[in-house]
C-alpha cells in the first residue's frame, strides 16, 4: 500500500476526534502538531515533532521521514484545509500523497454557540497579517465577520482599531479555549472588548458593523471648509475634481497619495478604489488626515506619517499615484513610485512651481510615461458692493503620466 501523510483535524478538543482518527494517530511513527495537540496524546510512544512557527523546517524533516517509509500524521486545528496546514502539506508533497481528515473548525464552533448560520459570513485570518483598509471594507460589507487572531492582532487590539476607524457594531463575541474545560464566552461592546485581555487561543465574531451614523457623505469637489486643514493648505475643490478625473480611478485599484496634506484628494478618491494610502510628513497634517477619515468614515484609507520617498517604500504596490507635495526631491519620489507601479499605471503630479513642472515632465518621460500637461486657472465670483467680480486663484499645473493603455 502506498505511503501517505495523514493530516487530521483536531477539532476544538480531543473529544471531537472519532475513533477512526485516534486509531490512525496511534499507528503513526511520527506525530506532528502544536504543543496543545501533542499534549493531548501523552501516551503516544513514537516520535513527536512540535510545530512552533518554523513550518518550512518542519516540512523538510517530514520529507526525510516520509521517504524513509515512516507513517507521518499531522494534527491540525479544526479543518486542516480551512486556514490550516493542510494546503501547505498538499503543495509540498502532492495531493495524491496526502490524506486529509477534516473536523470542526473554530468558525463552525463559534457560530454553533451563537446559534447563527454562517454561510453568509466573511472569514478573516489575521495570523501574521495586518488590519488593512480592505479588512475594514470587508467588515462593513457583511453582517457577520469572524476573525482568526494572533498574538499581535488580539481581540482587544482589533476592537481598538475599529473604534479608531469610526466603526460601531451590534455585537462582539470572543470565544476562548473552545472545547476545553477553560472555555469562556465574552460578549461586549467594542469599548468593553478593547479594555480586556484574552487567551491566545480564541475566535472573535463581529455582528452588524457600521460606520458611525454621523459620518458625512463623500462628494466630489467638496468645499474646503468641510475638511480639517492647516492655513488654507488644501487642494481647491475645482482642482480636486479635475485631478480625480485625470486619475481615472477603478474599484480594484490601490492609490498612493504622496504629500497628502489634509488628505482631501484621498478622501474623495476613497469612494472609487480598493484602498488609499495617504503619506504625509508633518504631524499636524497627519492629525488632520486622521480627523478627516473619522469625519467622513473613509474606512478604505490609511494614513502613513514620514518623509518621502522612504515612508512609502513598505506600502503595497500601487496602480495609481498622486503627488501633491514632492518638494525638492520630486524626481526621487517619482522614480521610486514608478518603480513600484503596476503595469499600465497612471501618475498625476500637481504643482504651482515652474521648476517642479519641468522636473515632473522630464522625470515621467524618462520613466517611460506618456505625459500630458494641463494648466488650470480658476476664477471664482465674489460680491463687491452691489455687484460681483471674479477673483483668480493661483494657476495649477496638472501633469498626467500614463503607461500602456491606462
Amino acid at each position: 500500500m502506498k505511503n501517505v501523510i495523514t493530516v487530521i483535524g483536531f477539532g476544538l478538543s480531543k473529544k471531537d476526534l472519532p475513533k477512526a482518527s485516534i486509531d490512525v494517530i496511534y499507528q503513526a511513527d511520527l506525530l506532528v502538531g502544536g504543543r496543545r495537540h501533542l499534549d493531548a496524546f501523552e501516551d503516544f510512544k513514537s516520535e513527536k515533532v512540535v510545530v512552533c512557527g518554523q513550518i518550512k523546517a518542519v516540512l523538510d524533516d517530514l520529507e526525510t521521514a516520509f521517504y524513509q517509509g515512516k507513517k507521518v500524521v499531522i494534527l491540525a486545528s479544526g479543518d486542516p484545509l480551512y486556514y490550516g496546514i493542510g494546503s501547505l502539506v498538499s503543495e509540498r508533497f502532492g495531493a495524491e500523497q496526502v490524506k486529509i481528515i477534516p473536523n470542526v473548525s473554530a468558525v463552525a464552533g463559534a457560530f454553533s454557540r451563537l446559534g447563527l448560520s454562517w454561510q453568509d459570513a466573511k472569514i478573516v485570518s489575521l495570523h501574521g497579517r495586518e488590519l488593512t483598509p480592505e479588512t475594514f471594507k470587508i467588515l462593513l460589507s457583511s453582517e457577520k465577520v469572524a476573525f482568526y487572531t494572533d498574538k499581535t492582532n488580539t481581540p482587544d487590539a482589533i476592537a481598538k482599531q475599529m473604534l479608531d476607524e469610526g466603526i460601531t457594531v451590534s455585537e462582539v463575541h470572543v470565544f476562548e479555549q473552545m472545547g476545553t474545560q477553560g472555555e469562556t464566552w465574552t460578549r461586549g461592546t467594542l469599548e468593553e472588548i478593547g479594555a480586556k485581555r484574552f487567551d491566545p487561543t480564541n475566535m472573535m465574531v463581529v455582528v452588524g458593523a457600521r460606520r458611525f451614523v454621523d459620518a458625512q457623505p463623500i462628494g466630489l469637489g467638496m468645499p474646503s471648509e468641510v475638511f480639517a486643514h492647516q492655513r488654507a493648505m488644501i487642494t481647491k475643490p475645482e482642482v480636486r475634481a479635475v485631478t480625480l478625473s485625470k486619475l481615472d480611478l477603478k474599484a480594484h485599484q490601490i492609490l498612493w497619495d504622496l504629500g497628502a496634506g489634509s488628505g482631501s484628494i484621498s478622501i474623495e478618491a476613497s469612494r472609487f478604489v480598493k484602498a488609499v494610502y495617504a503619506v504625509e510628513q508633518k504631524p499636524e497634517r497627519v492629525a488632520d488626515i486622521k480627523e478627516n477619515i473619522r469625519r467622513f468614515g473613509a474606512i478604505t484609507m490609511e494614513v502613513v506619517g514620514g518623509k518621502l520617498p522612504d515612508a512609502a517604500r513598505a506600502l503595497p504596490d500601487p496602480h495609481v499615484v498622486f503627488i501633491g507635495g514632492g518638494g525638492k526631491n520630486l524626481d526621487e519620489i517619482i522614480r521610486m513610485a514608478a518603480s513600484r507601479m503596476k503595469e499600465d499605471g497612471k501618475m498625476v503630479v500637481n504643482t504651482v512651481l515652474i521648476q517642479s513642472l519641468s522636473t515632473a515632465v522630464t522625470t515621467l518621460e524618462e520613466e517611460g510615461f506618456n505625459v500630458e500637461v494641463l494648466q488650470m486657472s480658476v476664477s471664482i465670483s465674489s460680491t463687491v458692493a452691489w455687484d460681483m467680480m471674479l477673483k483668480g486663484t493661483n494657476p495649477v499645473f496638472i501633469v498626467t503620466g500614463t503607461r500602456g493603455d491606462a
